[in-house]
C-alpha cells in the first residue's frame, strides 16, 4: 500500500497513520520520494480527499497508530469501550466479594453475645473488608471508636447503650459501602445501556406522531415538515435567481460615492487596499500554513456545528500531534499554491438537522481537508475585510452620527455658564458609537485570526474557551440595550418606535449574482472571485438518499450554513444595507447580526431607515420574513394607553409605512404598553410538546438527561432572555413561573418534576428505589447524573436584582437635579466673585467674546438638560446601571456541609451552581453513601462518558 506521508522516526518506529475517510490512496500515477532530511514523505500532486460517505470506493489509508502516537477516533473509542467493559467486569467482581464478606463479618459479629466483642469485631473486620476506592467517611472516625472500645472493657463509664450506639455506626457504614457498589453497578449498567441504544440507532425512527418504530427493515421516513423544508431549501439552492448586476452596482455607487465628498475618497482607498490584498507578494498567500495556523482553524471547525461524531474526534485528535499537524500544514500548501485549479472532486454530503427552534438546518460533510484549506482562506478574508470595513467608517466625514449635534450658540452657553468646552467623551452618545462600531457592525466576522468564539447553541463549558462573546450573548445584550433605552426615552416623554426583521431564507436564498456584484464593486479581481465562484457551486448529495444513483446538484444559490465563507460575503452585501441605512436615514444605526436586523428612534427616522431596507432587499434579490418582522410604537409614561392608542398605533404604522407584526425574539414578545420583553406562553407550549416528543424518544437514561439539560434547561434559559437590571426582577420570576409550568405540564403525574421522574425511570429500568436526589443533581465529578436545575441558576441571580427599574430611573432625577443645583451654584458663586473682583480670574466666561452673555440668569433646567445625551454624565450611568447583569450570590458553606467536605479547596473550585446543589441536597447523599460523593470516578467509565458526550447531540425527527 502507498502511503501519502511518512516520517523517519529515531529508533525505528513505523510511519504515522492517518484514519481512511481522512485521505485518498494515490494511484500507481503518483510517485512519492524522500526527502533528505527527518521530513515527511510528499506527495508531486496535490492528494485527492473525499469525505466520509465515499470510504467504500477506496482503500483505507493508514494502518493503527503507534503507542506514543494519538489514536484515530475509532481506536481510541474501540479502547475506552473495552475499558469500561474490563472496569464493569471488574466492579461487579469487587461488588460480590464485598457483600459476600460483609456477610460473613455480620454473621461473626451476631455470634458475639456480649456488644463490646461485636463493636470490637466489627471494627476490626471493617479494614480488612474488600472495598470500593473511597475516603474514609468524614462524618465518622473509626481510630477514635476503637480506642473508645478498648477503653470500655476497663471502664463502666463507656455504656453498652453508646457501644451499641458504635456498633449500629459501623453496620450502617458497611451498609454505606453496599449503596456505593450498588450505584456504581447501576451507572454501569446505565452505561451499557447508552452504548446499545446509540448502536440501535439505524433501527430506529420517529414517525411523525413521535413514536418509535423498531423494525430490521425500516426506511427512515422523517416528519412531514422536514420533506416540506428540504423541498423549499432544494428550490432555492438548486434553481439560480439572476439579479441585475449593473443596477446593483448604480446603487451601491449612490450610497457610497454620492453622499459626499468625504465617502468618495473613502471608497477609492478601500479599493486600493483590497486590490493589494489580493496580490500574493503584498498579502503573502503562498505558503501560509504553519502548525499554530493549521490548529487555529482546526479549533474554528470544532466550534462550528458542521462535524459530528468520528471527525470532531479524530480533529481532537490531531491537535496534540505535531507530526500530523505539521504533515496537514505541508498539504494544504501545496494545495494553497494549486488553488486556481482547485475543485470539489466529488459530491458534497448534505446532512439535514432539526435544530430546537423546530426549523430543519442543512450542513456539509466536507472532507477535512478540504475543510481546512477553505476554513484559513475565508478566516483570513474575514479578518482583512473586517479591518478595511472598520477602517473605512472611521474615516472623518463617512459614517454619520446618529446623535443631533449641538448648535454652536448653544455650545457658547453652555462653555460660558458651565465651563464646558466641548462634548463629553464621557456620554452616551459616545458610548453608544463605541458600542456600535465595536460590538454590532460586521459581528459575524472574526477580529483576529485566532479568535475563539462559540455559536448560539454553545454550553457554558464551551464558552470558557472563548476570546469573544457568542452572538447569543451579543444579541441578548443588544435586547437590555433596547429595553433600557425604551425605559429612558419613555421615562422623559418621548415616543420611541422599534422594528424587528431578518431575511427570509437568507442562506440558501441569496443570489450569486448580486454576492459578485458587491464583489466587484469593491475590486475583487477575477482570479478571486473565480475562486469564490468554484467554491459556493459546490455538488451536493443528500445523506440517506435511498437511491444511491440519485444525481447530485450543483449550488446555484446561497451559500453553506455555519461556514466562513457565509461570513465573508453574507456580512460583505449587508455591510452595504448598514451604510445605506446611515447614510440615507439622517445616521440612524441599524443593529444587525448578521440578517437579524433590529431599529428603534423617532417614527421619522425609522420609517426613512425601513424604506432603505426594504429599497435595498429589492435591488438585491432578497425577501424579507414576514413571519419575524414587526414593529411597536412604544409612548411616553405618562399617556394614557387604551383601546384608542392602539388604533392610533396601528394607523401611524400604516401612514409611516411600518410592518404591522409584533416585535419578537426567541420565546418573547415586546408588549408596546409596558415597555418590556415578555414571555410568550404560546410559543413555549409548542416546545413543551416537541420537548416531550425528544425525551420520549430516548433509549437510554444518559440520553434523557442531556437531552433534558440542553432543551429542559440551556434552551429555554437561553431564549427566555438573560436577565438585567433594565427587565428587574420582575423578569427572573416570570422564568420561575414559566420553568415551574413546563415541568407541571411535562411531569402531571409527579409532584416532584424532573428529578422525581428520572427516579421513576431508573427504579422501573434498573429495580433500584430510595434514590437520593442529590444523586440526580450532582455533578458527574463527584458520582451524579448531572442532571440540571433551571431553578438553581435563577436564584443565584435572583437576590442581586435589588432595586426596580424605576427606583433606578427616580435615583437618575434626583442625581441630575443635584447636579443642575451644584452647577448654578459654582456660576453664581464665580458671578459674585468676580464683580467683587473685577476679574475673571483666567476664565473664558469674562472674554469679549461672552460679553453679550454677562449678567444674564443662569440657564434654565430645561437647556441644562436640552443635550442630555452628549452632556450628561448622569445619564451614562443610568443606562450602565440599567444594562447591568446580576452577579452570582454563592450559598455560605455552614454546618454539616462544611464538616463532610474532605477539603475546603473543593467547595472553592465549585461552580456557584455546584456549590447550591450540593448545599441543597447534601443531607440525603451522606447519609447514603458516607460523605459528599457518591461513587468515587476511578470506579466509573468517565472516559468513554466524556467521548460520547462531546458528540454534537442529534435530534429526533
Amino acid at each position: 500500500m502507498r502511503y501519502l506521508f511518512s516520517r523517519v522516526h529515531k529508533g525505528g518506529r513505523p510511519p504515522f497513520r492517518l484514519p481512511s475517510f481522512l485521505v485518498q490512496t494515490h494511484s500507481a500515477a503518483t510517485p512519492l520520494f524522500w526527502l533528505p532530511t527527518d521530513r515527511q514523505y510528499r506527495a508531486q500532486s496535490s492528494p485527492s480527499i473525499l469525505s466520509t460517505s465515499y470510504q467504500s470506493q477506496h482503500t483505507r489509508f493508514f494502518g493503527s497508530t503507534p503507542a506514543n502516537m494519538a489514536a484515530s477516533s475509532e481506536v481510541l473509542s474501540q479502547t475506552l469501550s473495552s475499558i469500561t467493559s474490563i472496569k464493569l467486569d471488574q466492579l461487579q467482581k469487587q461488588k460480590d466479594a464485598y457483600e459476600s464478606a460483609k456477610d460473613a463479618l455480620l454473621s461473626a459479629a451476631d455470634k458475639e453475645a456480649d456488644v463490646r466483642k461485636r463493636a470490637e469485631t466489627l471494627l476490626d473486620g471493617r479494614e480488612k473488608l474488600p472495598s470500593i476506592r473511597r475516603a474514609d467517611n468524614p462524618m465518622l472516625s473509626a481510630d477514635n471508636m476503637k480506642r473508645f472500645v478498648e477503653q470500655a472493657a476497663f471502664d463502666p463509664s463507656v455504656s453498652k447503650d453508646l457501644l451499641r450506639e458504635y456498633e449500629e455506626t459501623v453496620k450502617k457504614e458497611l451498609d454505606m459501602t453496599s449503596n456505593k457498589y450498588r450505584f456504581a453497578s447501576m451507572y454501569g449498567r446505565m452505561v451499557r445501556e447508552w452504548t446499545a441504544a446509540s448502536g440501535q440507532d439505524k433501527k430506529m425512527s420517529v414517525t411523525e406522531g413521535g413514536d418509535k418504530a423498531d423494525k430490521d427493515d425500516f426506511v427512515p421516513v422523517g416528519r412531514k415538515e422536514m420533506h416540506e423544508q428540504r423541498k423549499t431549501w432544494e428550490e432555492f439552492v438548486f434553481t439560480p435567481k439572476e439579479t441585475d448586476k449593473d443596477a446593483i452596482k448604480r446603487y451601491l455607487e449612490d450610497v457610497f460615492a454620492g453622499s459626499s465628498k468625504d465617502c468618495k475618497r473613502a471608497l477609492a482607498e478601500l479599493r486600493k487596499s483590497f486590490e493589494k490584498l489580493q496580490d500574493n507578494k503584498n498579502a503573502n498567500w503562498s505558503h501560509p500554513f504553519t502548525v499554530l495556523q493549521v490548529k487555529v482553524c482546526i479549533q474554528s471547525i470544532l466550534r462550528s456545528n458542521n462535524i459530528t461524531g468520528e471527525k470532531r474526534s479524530t480533529l481532537r485528535d490531531f491537535l496534540n500531534n505535531s507530526v500530523v499537524l505539521q504533515e496537514i500544514a505541508d498539504v494544504l500548501n501545496m494545495r494553497m499554491d494549486a488553488r486556481a485549479s482547485w475543485t470539489w472532486e466529488a459530491p458534497v454530503v448534505v446532512e439535514q438537522r432539526r435544530a430546537l427552534n423546530g426549523k430543519y438546518r442543512f450542513f456539509l460533510d466536507e472532507d477535512l481537508l478540504h475543510s481546512l484549506l477553505l476554513e484559513y482562506i475565508f478566516r483570513r478574508w474575514a479578518v482583512l475585510i473586517r479591518q478595511h470595513f472598520g477602517r473605512f467608517t472611521a474615516t472623518t466625514g463617512v459614517w454619520k452620527p446618529d446623535t443631533k449635534p449641538m448648535s454652536k450658540q448653544d455650545a457658547r452657553r453652555r462653555q460660558f455658564f458651565l465651563d464646558e468646552k466641548k462634548p463629553l467623551s464621557d456620554s452616551v452618545a459616545y458610548e453608544r458609537e463605541d458600542y456600535f462600531h465595536g460590538k454590532i457592525l460586521l459581528d459575524h466576522l472574526p477580529e483576529w485570526m485566532s479568535e475563539v468564539r462559540g455559536g448560539y447553541d454553545s454550553s457554558e463549558a464551551d464558552s470558557k474557551e472563548d476570546t469573544r462573546d457568542s452572538p447569543l450573548r451579543v444579541v441578548q445584550g443588544l435586547m437590555h440595550r433596547l429595553e433600557a433605552d425604551i425605559l429612558v426615552q419613555t421615562h422623559m416623554g418621548n415616543e420611541l418606535t422599534v422594528l424587528r426583521s431578518d431575511f427570509q431564507w437568507f442562506g440558501p436564498g441569496l443570489p450569486h449574482s448580486s454576492i459578485f456584484a458587491v464583489m466587484e464593486f469593491f475590486g475583487f479581481n477575477e482570479e478571486w472571485l473565480d475562486f469564490f465562484k468554484r467554491v459556493l457551486e459546490a455538488p451536493l448529495r443528500f445523506k440517506g438518499d435511498p437511491n444511491p444513483d440519485t444525481p447530485f446538484g450543483i449550488r446555484k444559490r446561497g451559500t453553506p450554513i455555519s461556514s466562513t465563507i457565509s461570513d465573508v460575503v453574507g456580512e460583505s452585501l449587508l455591510f452595504c444595507l448598514d451604510f445605506a441605512v446611515n447614510q440615507k436615514a439622517d445616521g440612524t444605526p441599524l443593529y444587525r447580526l448578521h440578517d437579524d436586523m433590529w431599529l428603534w428612534g423617532t417614527t421619522e427616522k425609522c420609517s426613512k431607515a425601513w424604506k432603505v431596507v426594504t429599497e435595498f432587499s429589492e435591488v438585491m434579490g432578497l425577501s424579507l420574513n414576514e413571519e419575524k418582522t414587526g414593529s411597536a410604537i412604544i409612548h411616553p409614561k405618562n399617556k394614557k394607553v387604551g383601546l384608542e392608542s392602539t388604533k392610533e398605533e396601528e394607523t401611524a404604522k400604516t401612514s409611516h409605512n411600518l410592518p404591522t407584526g409584533p416585535v419578537t425574539w426567541g420565546l418573547l414578545k415586546l408588549n408596546a404598553s409596558t415597555g418590556h420583553f415578555e414571555i410568550d406562553e404560546s410559543k413555549v407550549d409548542e416546545h413543551i410538546d416537541e420537548l416531550r416528543r425528544q425525551l420520549g424518544a430516548c433509549q437510554s437514561v444518559f440520553d434523557w438527561v442531556q437531552a433534558w439539560n440542553i432543551y429542559g434547561d440551556r434552551f429555554f434559559t437561553n431564549f427566555f432572555g438573560r436577565p438585567a437590571a433594565c427587565s428587574g426582577r420582575a423578569h427572573v420570576d416570570s422564568m420561575l413561573a414559566m420553568f415551574a409550568r413546563i415541568q407541571q405540564k411535562l411531569f402531571p403525574d409527579h409532584a416532584g418534576g424532573v428529578g422525581a421522574y428520572v427516579k421513576d425511570m431508573i427504579a422501573s429500568r434498573f429495580g433500584i428505589s430510595s434514590i437520593p436526589d442529590g444523586y440526580l443533581f450532582f455533578p458527574t465529578s463527584m458520582g451524579g447524573l448531572g442532571l440540571r436545575n433551571p431553578f438553581v441558576s435563577l436564584f443565584l441571580i435572583r437576590d442581586d436584582l435589588e432595586k426596580t427599574p424605576e427606583e433606578m430611573l427616580a435615583d437618575y432625577e434626583e442625581e441630575e437635579e443635584r447636579a443642575y443645583r451644584r452647577a448654578k451654584e459654582r456660576f453664581e458663586t464665580y458671578e459674585m466673585e468676580r464683580a467683587v473682583n473685577k476679574t475673571a480670574g483666567g476664565s473664558t466666561r469674562g472674554e469679549d467674546s461672552f460679553k453679550d452673555l454677562e449678567g444674564e440668569p443662569f440657564m434654565s433646567y430645561e437647556e441644562f438638560t436640552r443635550y442630555r445625551e452628549l452632556t450628561s454624565p448622569q445619564l451614562k450611568a443610568l443606562y450602565q446601571n440599567l444594562l447591568m447583569e446580576p452577579t452570582t450570590r454563592d450559598v455560605e458553606l455552614k454546618g454539616d456541609i462544611k464538616a463532610a467536605l474532605e477539603d475546603e479547596d473543593d467547595w472553592r473550585d465549585m461552580s456557584s451552581y455546584d456549590k447550591w446543589v450540593v448545599q441543597l441536597f447534601h443531607r440525603e447523599v451522606v447519609d447514603m453513601f458516607g460523605g459528599l460523593t457518591v461513587v468515587d470516578k476511578a470506579a466509573l467509565p468517565i472516559g468513554l462518558i466524556t467521548m460520547l458526550r462531546q458528540s454534537r447531540f442529534h435530534w429526533q425527527g
